[in-house]
Protein backbone atom coordinates (compact mmCIF):
# COMPACT_ATOMS: atom_id res chain seq x y z
CA UNK A 1 0.00 0.00 0.00
CA UNK A 2 1.42 3.46 -0.82
CA UNK A 3 -0.17 6.25 1.25
CA UNK A 4 -0.11 9.71 -0.70
CA UNK A 5 -0.76 13.59 1.10
CA UNK A 6 -2.38 16.01 -1.16
CA UNK A 7 -2.88 19.71 0.03
CA UNK A 8 -6.08 20.81 -1.46
CA UNK A 9 -7.59 24.38 -1.14
CA UNK A 10 -5.77 27.71 -0.11
CA UNK A 11 -6.70 26.67 3.95
CA UNK A 12 -4.35 23.97 4.23
CA UNK A 13 -6.93 20.83 3.84
CA UNK A 14 -5.14 17.82 3.55
CA UNK A 15 -6.39 14.69 1.35
CA UNK A 16 -4.94 11.48 2.27
CA UNK A 17 -4.94 8.29 -0.07
CA UNK A 18 -4.07 4.25 1.22
CA UNK A 19 -3.64 3.32 -2.15
CA UNK A 20 -3.51 -0.23 -3.15
CA UNK A 21 -1.03 -0.92 -6.19
CA UNK A 22 -2.03 -3.02 -9.21
CA UNK A 23 -0.99 -6.84 -9.00
CA UNK A 24 -1.06 -9.21 -11.23
CA UNK A 25 -3.19 -11.78 -9.59
CA UNK A 26 -5.70 -9.98 -8.22
CA UNK A 27 -8.57 -9.10 -10.68
CA UNK A 28 -9.62 -5.68 -11.36
CA UNK A 29 -6.82 -4.41 -9.30
CA UNK A 30 -6.18 -1.51 -11.82
CA UNK A 31 -9.12 0.52 -11.56
CA UNK A 32 -11.12 0.04 -8.09
CA UNK A 33 -14.04 1.56 -6.91
CA UNK A 34 -13.14 4.76 -4.15
CA UNK A 35 -14.22 6.00 -1.01
CA UNK A 36 -13.70 9.77 0.35
CA UNK A 37 -14.34 10.03 3.86
CA UNK A 38 -15.06 12.68 5.94
CA UNK A 39 -14.64 12.53 9.80
CA UNK A 40 -16.98 14.12 11.79
CA UNK A 41 -16.30 16.68 15.17
CA UNK A 42 -18.77 18.82 14.56
CA UNK A 43 -16.84 21.61 11.76
CA UNK A 44 -14.26 21.73 15.30
CA UNK A 45 -11.93 19.07 14.74
CA UNK A 46 -11.54 16.26 12.56
CA UNK A 47 -12.14 12.94 14.79
CA UNK A 48 -9.59 10.21 14.61
CA UNK A 49 -12.01 7.48 14.95
CA UNK A 50 -13.96 7.98 12.16
CA UNK A 51 -10.82 8.69 10.23
CA UNK A 52 -8.05 6.20 9.28
CA UNK A 53 -10.06 3.53 11.40
CA UNK A 54 -12.57 3.84 8.57
CA UNK A 55 -10.25 4.47 5.56
CA UNK A 56 -8.85 0.88 6.29
CA UNK A 57 -11.69 -1.23 6.52
CA UNK A 58 -13.15 0.40 3.68
CA UNK A 59 -9.50 -0.52 1.99
CA UNK A 60 -9.40 -4.12 3.23
CA UNK A 61 -13.05 -4.61 0.97
CA UNK A 62 -11.41 -3.36 -2.27
CA UNK A 63 -11.94 0.09 -2.36
CA UNK A 64 -9.07 3.05 -2.74
CA UNK A 65 -9.87 4.98 0.36
CA UNK A 66 -9.25 8.88 0.68
CA UNK A 67 -9.91 11.27 3.68
CA UNK A 68 -10.01 14.93 3.55
CA UNK A 69 -8.35 16.83 6.53
CA UNK A 70 -11.33 19.50 5.52
CA UNK A 71 -11.17 23.22 7.75
CA UNK A 72 -12.72 23.51 11.18
CA UNK A 73 -13.46 26.27 14.07
CA UNK A 74 -13.12 29.60 12.26
CA UNK A 75 -12.43 28.61 8.95
CA UNK A 76 -15.40 26.32 8.65
CA UNK A 77 -17.76 28.64 7.30
CA UNK A 78 -19.71 27.23 5.09
CA UNK A 79 -19.19 27.00 2.20
CA UNK A 80 -15.43 26.75 2.95
CA UNK A 81 -15.10 23.16 3.50
CA UNK A 82 -17.81 22.21 0.91
CA UNK A 83 -15.19 23.76 -1.08
CA UNK A 84 -12.65 21.26 -0.60
CA UNK A 85 -14.85 18.71 -0.53
CA UNK A 86 -15.56 19.18 -4.00
CA UNK A 87 -12.29 20.27 -4.98
CA UNK A 88 -10.70 16.84 -3.18
CA UNK A 89 -13.28 14.88 -5.49
CA UNK A 90 -12.37 16.45 -8.49
CA UNK A 91 -8.63 15.71 -7.70
CA UNK A 92 -9.66 11.81 -7.45
CA UNK A 93 -11.08 11.49 -10.93
CA UNK A 94 -8.91 13.99 -12.27
CA UNK A 95 -5.86 11.24 -11.29
CA UNK A 96 -7.72 7.99 -11.15
CA UNK A 97 -5.14 6.53 -13.78
CA UNK A 98 -2.63 7.05 -11.23
CA UNK A 99 -4.61 6.35 -8.15
CA UNK A 100 -6.08 2.88 -9.84
CA UNK A 101 -9.57 4.12 -9.58
CA UNK A 102 -12.46 3.55 -11.82
CA UNK A 103 -13.83 7.33 -12.13
CA UNK A 104 -17.27 6.39 -12.46
CA UNK A 105 -17.04 4.79 -8.69
CA UNK A 106 -16.80 7.70 -6.69
CA UNK A 107 -18.80 7.56 -3.07
CA UNK A 108 -18.82 9.76 0.06
CA UNK A 109 -18.71 8.19 3.31
CA UNK A 110 -19.60 11.08 6.26
CA UNK A 111 -20.03 10.99 10.07
CA UNK A 112 -21.61 13.61 11.81
CA UNK A 113 -20.85 17.03 10.66
CA UNK A 114 -18.40 14.54 7.92
CA UNK A 115 -22.04 13.58 6.93
CA UNK A 116 -23.50 17.10 6.42
CA UNK A 117 -20.46 17.67 4.27
CA UNK A 118 -20.91 14.74 2.44
CA UNK A 119 -24.23 15.16 1.66
CA UNK A 120 -23.72 18.74 0.62
CA UNK A 121 -21.80 17.51 -2.36
CA UNK A 122 -24.50 15.32 -3.38
CA UNK A 123 -27.12 18.21 -3.52
CA UNK A 124 -24.85 21.56 -4.09
CA UNK A 125 -22.59 19.87 -6.97
CA UNK A 126 -24.49 22.12 -9.14
CA UNK A 127 -24.45 25.64 -7.17
CA UNK A 128 -21.64 27.34 -8.17
CA UNK A 129 -21.75 29.50 -5.43
CA UNK A 130 -21.05 26.12 -3.40
CA UNK A 131 -19.25 23.62 -6.21
CA UNK A 132 -15.52 26.17 -7.48
CA UNK A 133 -15.13 23.03 -9.66
CA UNK A 134 -15.36 24.37 -13.88
CA UNK A 135 -16.76 20.65 -14.24
CA UNK A 136 -19.58 20.55 -11.95
CA UNK A 137 -19.97 16.91 -13.19
CA UNK A 138 -16.63 16.03 -12.22
CA UNK A 139 -17.19 16.74 -8.31
CA UNK A 140 -20.01 15.07 -8.11
CA UNK A 141 -19.90 11.75 -5.92
CA UNK A 142 -21.39 8.72 -7.05
CA UNK A 143 -23.19 7.56 -4.03
CA UNK A 144 -23.54 8.65 -0.45
CA UNK A 145 -22.78 6.41 2.82
CA UNK A 146 -24.18 9.16 5.90
CA UNK A 147 -23.67 7.95 9.39
CA UNK A 148 -25.46 9.75 11.90
CA UNK A 149 -24.94 12.60 9.59
CA UNK A 150 -25.80 16.17 10.81
CA UNK A 151 -28.40 17.49 8.30
CA UNK A 152 -30.69 20.17 9.11
CA UNK A 153 -30.02 23.53 10.20
CA UNK A 154 -33.84 23.83 11.34
CA UNK A 155 -35.47 22.49 14.49
CA UNK A 156 -34.15 19.67 14.85
CA UNK A 157 -30.01 20.67 14.32
CA UNK A 158 -27.12 20.19 15.98
CA UNK A 159 -26.42 23.44 17.86
CA UNK A 160 -22.98 24.12 16.57
CA UNK A 161 -23.99 23.30 13.06
CA UNK A 162 -25.96 27.30 12.90
CA UNK A 163 -23.13 28.50 15.82
CA UNK A 164 -19.72 27.32 14.03
CA UNK A 165 -20.46 26.19 10.18
CA UNK A 166 -23.26 28.49 9.85
CA UNK A 167 -21.57 31.75 11.78
CA UNK A 168 -21.51 34.68 9.32
CA UNK A 169 -22.64 32.38 6.41
CA UNK A 170 -24.02 34.33 3.21
CA UNK A 171 -26.23 31.56 2.41
CA UNK A 172 -27.66 30.03 6.01
CA UNK A 173 -31.03 28.61 3.70
CA UNK A 174 -28.05 26.07 2.12
CA UNK A 175 -27.62 24.67 5.65
CA UNK A 176 -30.29 22.23 5.89
CA UNK A 177 -29.37 20.11 3.23
CA UNK A 178 -33.13 17.91 2.96
CA UNK A 179 -34.33 20.96 1.25
CA UNK A 180 -32.08 20.80 -1.93
CA UNK A 181 -32.55 17.03 -2.40
CA UNK A 182 -33.73 16.57 -6.58
CA UNK A 183 -33.82 13.93 -8.77
CA UNK A 184 -30.18 14.28 -9.46
CA UNK A 185 -28.80 13.66 -5.78
CA UNK A 186 -27.38 10.46 -5.98
CA UNK A 187 -27.85 6.93 -4.37
CA UNK A 188 -27.78 6.98 -0.60
CA UNK A 189 -26.81 4.72 2.57
CA UNK A 190 -28.11 6.49 5.38
CA UNK A 191 -27.64 5.07 9.43
CA UNK A 192 -28.59 6.15 13.12
CA UNK A 193 -29.40 5.54 16.29
CA UNK A 194 -32.98 6.55 17.70
CA UNK A 195 -31.31 6.93 20.76
CA UNK A 196 -28.76 9.41 19.94
CA UNK A 197 -29.03 12.88 22.09
CA UNK A 198 -26.62 14.89 20.00
CA UNK A 199 -27.46 14.77 16.41
CA UNK A 200 -31.16 13.86 16.91
CA UNK A 201 -32.22 11.21 13.95
CA UNK A 202 -34.60 12.98 12.44
CA UNK A 203 -32.04 14.69 11.13
CA UNK A 204 -31.52 11.27 9.02
CA UNK A 205 -35.63 10.97 8.47
CA UNK A 206 -35.82 14.37 6.84
CA UNK A 207 -32.71 13.69 4.54
CA UNK A 208 -34.63 10.21 3.61
CA UNK A 209 -38.32 11.70 3.13
CA UNK A 210 -36.96 14.32 0.93
CA UNK A 211 -35.19 11.11 -1.40
CA UNK A 212 -37.78 9.69 -1.07
CA UNK A 213 -39.89 12.53 -2.36
CA UNK A 214 -37.70 13.08 -5.41
CA UNK A 215 -37.16 9.36 -6.32
CA UNK A 216 -33.71 8.98 -5.45
CA UNK A 217 -32.05 5.41 -4.37
CA UNK A 218 -31.71 5.30 -0.74
CA UNK A 219 -30.99 3.03 1.95
CA UNK A 220 -32.10 3.61 5.75
CA UNK A 221 -31.12 1.93 9.03
CA UNK A 222 -32.45 3.26 12.14
CA UNK A 223 -31.11 1.25 15.04
CA UNK A 224 -33.18 1.28 18.59
CA UNK A 225 -29.93 2.14 20.71
CA UNK A 226 -26.72 3.44 21.11
CA UNK A 227 -24.80 7.10 21.63
CA UNK A 228 -23.62 9.35 18.94
CA UNK A 229 -20.33 9.15 17.77
CA UNK A 230 -19.47 5.42 17.51
CA UNK A 231 -18.07 5.15 14.36
CA UNK A 232 -17.16 1.47 13.18
CA UNK A 233 -18.66 0.44 16.59
CA UNK A 234 -15.81 -2.05 16.97
CA UNK A 235 -12.59 -2.82 18.72
CA UNK A 236 -10.59 -0.38 16.92
CA UNK A 237 -12.57 2.46 17.79
CA UNK A 238 -14.32 1.56 21.31
CA UNK A 239 -11.89 -0.25 23.42
CA UNK A 240 -10.90 3.08 24.74
CA UNK A 241 -14.52 4.06 25.79
CA UNK A 242 -15.56 0.53 27.01
CA UNK A 243 -12.64 1.15 29.66
CA UNK A 244 -13.90 3.94 31.03
CA UNK A 245 -17.42 2.01 31.81
CA UNK A 246 -18.29 0.51 34.73
CA UNK A 247 -18.97 -3.30 34.06
CA UNK A 248 -22.45 -3.88 33.70
CA UNK A 249 -22.43 -0.17 31.34
CA UNK A 250 -19.36 -2.04 29.30
CA UNK A 251 -21.23 -5.31 28.80
CA UNK A 252 -24.21 -3.40 27.76
CA UNK A 253 -22.50 -1.17 25.27
CA UNK A 254 -20.75 -3.74 24.31
CA UNK A 255 -23.99 -5.22 22.61
CA UNK A 256 -25.12 -1.90 21.07
CA UNK A 257 -21.53 -2.20 19.41
CA UNK A 258 -21.97 -5.34 18.16
CA UNK A 259 -25.41 -4.33 16.23
CA UNK A 260 -24.67 -0.77 15.14
CA UNK A 261 -21.07 -2.51 13.85
CA UNK A 262 -23.58 -3.59 10.76
CA UNK A 263 -23.64 -0.47 9.20
CA UNK A 264 -20.28 -1.20 7.58
CA UNK A 265 -21.15 -4.25 5.67
CA UNK A 266 -24.27 -2.95 4.64
CA UNK A 267 -22.91 0.29 3.53
CA UNK A 268 -20.26 -2.04 1.49
CA UNK A 269 -23.10 -4.31 -0.06
CA UNK A 270 -24.32 -0.94 -0.68
CA UNK A 271 -22.20 0.46 -2.81
CA UNK A 272 -21.35 -2.28 -4.68
CA UNK A 273 -24.97 -2.46 -6.01
CA UNK A 274 -25.36 1.15 -6.95
CA UNK A 275 -21.70 0.96 -8.89
CA UNK A 276 -22.33 -2.73 -10.53
CA UNK A 277 -25.65 -0.70 -11.84
CA UNK A 278 -23.23 2.15 -13.23
CA UNK A 279 -21.23 -0.33 -15.09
Amino acid sequence: MKIINVEIGAQGARLTGYIQEPKEELIESSARPAVLIFPGGGYEFVSNPENEPVALSYSAKGFQAFVLQYSVKEKAVFPAPQKEAFEAIAYIRTHAEELYINPDKVAVVGFSAGGHLAASTAVHWKDETVNPVTNKEQAKPNAQVLVYPCITAGEYAYEHLNCVHGKGTQYPEKLSLENYVSCDTPPAFICHTAADTCVPAMNSLLYAAALAKSGVSYELHIYKDGPHGMSLANKAVSSGILLTLESPMREALKKVCAKFSEWFEKSVEFLRTVFDGLQ
